[in-house]
């Protein structure tokens, strides 16, 4: 991770999206410098070339600076911040200068995975509003509806330059890969590369690096079953303990090994078609597992599994937007998986997941009975009641702690 992120790095754990700016020192003294934290496939688009852009606003007496990316053509990313700090301040004079500014990619973990340097051309007015910048820090819940209507109407064209001004910034070299890798619990090396052609295999291993750390050597990548003279995968990750099995089934989406870039319309249609398939994997596992079939590791050894109790089964997709139709994975859709398994079935994105690790790792913290694995199983199974409440599996969960002695309350 780059080390300036490790000043951010709770606020990028805790944010899926964000861009920050700041003002450090670079090998040739102190320079601005862009942080984007996105989820990978939004970093995909911008490393492969979707158009950027930077854009200063005004809302209240607030100074407000917005990092622009156009995977979609209808629905650019928009990621936002207000000015807090005099470091911001600094920054953004060099940016609106026309200053070359490194920028820095974060995935959904916080790890930086690619940079570059970019530049922009701005009018010369808004240093003016920079110098004036109010600094301290804001409630982004009062700005946050006044900021995105601000940015819409600055896409939508309707926008006066006395509100906003938004420039295009390029890259003006290549983007660079940064390599991460992460000892597993089992010994294994488990590397990030945000430019692999591997898409499938890098999204397996970010949920290896998210659920690692609930059970010291409970997490296996890639569990074989026999088939023929043979062995074939059970799933792509599995994890077991007294209270059930917990399968992880990942479809992730090709974007690099394309002729040309795709729109998020064809990349939905691709997901609808891979959760389909992935839930009818997850039913064929949990058969498999009831019926008794050893599973092994890649490296020939048996996993021992819970088999009695009820399965978590979770379909891992890239994002929660590239879901055409919600209504589709709703109560009946719920109702006969549980009927046709006996487990839970789950549809989760990686900024999800995150959230479910991190609330089952609070969850857990200062326990001696309670494991990480423990209150993983049991947020999943509180998780899954919410869907059936609300009659749909697209549903995102926050952990809210409630006063001492009261349990957790669920947002969703």
């Amino acid at each position: 991770m780059h080390v300036l992120a490790s000043h951010y790095r709770s606020e990028f754990l805790a944010t899926p999206q964000l861009v920050r700016v700041d003002y450090v020192k670079g090998a040739n003294g102190f320079e601005p410098t862009l942080l984007v934290k996105g989820s990978t496939l939004l970093l995909k688009y911008m490393v492969l070339g979707a158009p950027l852009r930077f854009a200063l606003g005004r809302v209240d007496d607030r100074l407000l600076y917005a990092f622009i990316a156009y995977d979609d053509a209808a629905k650019p990313a928009m990621l936002w911040s207000v000015v807090e700090r005099e470091a911001e301040v600094n920054a953004l004079k060099g940016i609106v200068s026309g200053e070359s500014c490194p920028v820095f990619l974060f995935n959904e973990l916080a790890l930086n995975v690619a940079w570059s340097n970019v530049k922009g051309s701005f009018p010369s007015e808004v240093q003016a509003w920079i110098g004036n910048a109010k600094l301290g820090k804001v409630d982004y819940t009062l700005i946050a509806q006044r900021a995105d209507d601000l940015l819409e109407r600055e896409f939508k064209g309707t926008i006066s330059t006395d509100e906003l001004v938004a420039a295009e910034i390029v890259p003006v070299e290549p983007w660079h890969p940064v390599f991460n890798h992460f000892i597993t619990s089992h010994g294994a090396d488990s590397p990030i590369d945000l430019f692999s052609r591997d898409e499938g295999g890098q999204q397996e291993q970010l949920a290896v690096w998210l659920t690692d750390s609930l059970h010291p050597l409970g997490v296996h990548h890639s569990p074989q079953i026999p088939k023929g003279n043979g062995q074939r995968e059970l799933t792509d990750i599995l994890l077991s303990h007294e209270y059930g099995a917990l399968l992880i089934e990942s479809k992730a989406l090709t974007v690099f090994n394309r002729d040309k870039l795709p729109d998020r319309t064809k990349l939905a249609k691709d997901v609808s078609q891979h959760v389909e398939k992935a839930v009818r994997q997850l039913r064929g596992s949990i058969r498999n597992l009831k019926a008794g079939v050893q599973v092994t590791t890649r490296a020939g050894a048996v996993i021992d599994v819970e088999r009695s109790k009820p399965a978590h089964a979770i379909v891992l997709i890239p994002e929660f937007a590239l879901i055409e139709n919600q209504d589709h994975y709703g109560a009946a859709f719920i109702a006969y998986f549980m009927e046709t398994t006996g487990g839970f079935i789950h549809l989760l994105d990686l900024p999800e997941l995150l959230r479910v690790v991190q609330a089952a790792e609070i969850l857990s913290k200062g326990s001696t009975k309670v494991t990480p694995l423990m209150a993983f199983d049991y947020y999943l199974t509180e998780r899954a009641k919410r869907t059936r409440d609300v009659g749909t599996l697209c549903i995102q969960v926050l952990l809210r702690t409630k006063t001492e002695n009261e349990g957790p309350s669920h947002a969703a």
